[in-house]
């Protein structure tokens, strides 16, 4: 069988898939917009087809194994990467692929000093929140290009702070387009039901809110403390609300207004 490879660059991570022709034309297709060249910070071989069970099977996980190694696994996807070499088996359908990557990036960049968490990006703003907060109903309400993600964003350590990073992971498994990053100005944690208003909180607030929008698939005490020190630095870092509004009444050039007022610096 023929072996074709692509690179795709996710929040500066270049991942190598190296698989049958039909498995990287599928994948190009569906990440043309982060596929890139050069050379590749982790290089895999992908198979489709049946993967086998781990330990923690059918619950996605990240886990050590033998040799260096870590494991990655749910009940569609298997993977084991030891240093810059690697190689896993998905169902052979795309949202397979999809989810072996938000999981593989969660690791990568942990070790790089950041996080995927459950957000909109939209320009140098952050929205985190929980299922059903209304995420996706926000990010249809800004301009386009703008979002950098409807559901999941990269936040990555810069020496000024911390930077959001576009995400191919969009909510309902749409396609994403966007691939910039932006330096974050503000926090605003979306609060559904509640009145219309724009509230500041402290730090430790956040920090507890943010917790629960953090994508982490490891169970250990070490992985534990180090996502929290960096969720902790992030919500010290820039100034953090919680955000009520009617997205039935309440038109994006609006609530533009109302996030500048409440933060200048983010706009």
């Amino acid at each position: 069988m023929t072996q074709e490879k692509i690179i795709i660059k996710i929040s500066g991570v270049r991942i190598c898939l190296r698989g049958s022709a039909r498995s990287i034309l599928r994948a190009a297709k569906r990440y043309s917009p982060y596929v890139v060249s050069g050379r590749s910070d982790v290089t895999l071989d992908w198979t489709e087809g049946v993967p086998p069970r781990s330990a923690h099977w059918p619950n996605p996980s990240v886990f050590d194994g033998e040799g260096g190694r870590f494991v990655i696994s749910r009940r569609d996807f298997h993977g084991e990467v030891e240093g810059r070499r690697g190689h896993f088996v998905t169902q052979p359908k795309l949202l397979a692929l999809d989810s072996f990557l938000r999981v593989l990036m969660t690791e990568i960049l942990a070790r790089r000093g950041g996080v995927l968490l459950h957000s909109v990006g939209i320009g140098t703003r952050l929205f985190p929140g929980r299922s059903d907060a209304g995420k996706t109903t926000l990010a249809s309400l800004a301009p386009k290009r703008s979002v950098l993600s409807d559901e999941i964003v990269a936040v990555l350590p810069s020496h000024k702070g911390f930077v959001l990073h576009a995400t191919p992971f969009w909510g309902s498994f749409r396609r994403g387009t966007n691939t910039d990053r932006k330096a974050i100005r503000a926090i605003f944690f979306l609060h559904r039901k509640r009145k219309e208003r724009i509230d500041r909180i402290t730090s430790s607030e956040a920090l507890m809110r943010i917790l629960e929008c953090l994508l982490c698939f490891r169970d250990d005490d070490a992985r534990a403390g180090m996502l929290l020190k960096i969720c902790a630095d992030l919500v010290q870092s820039v100034p953090v609300f919680t955000l009520s509004y009617n997205a039935f009444s309440t038109g994006y050039q609006t609530l533009e207004q109302r996030l500048g007022e409440a933060c200048p610096s983010s706009c």
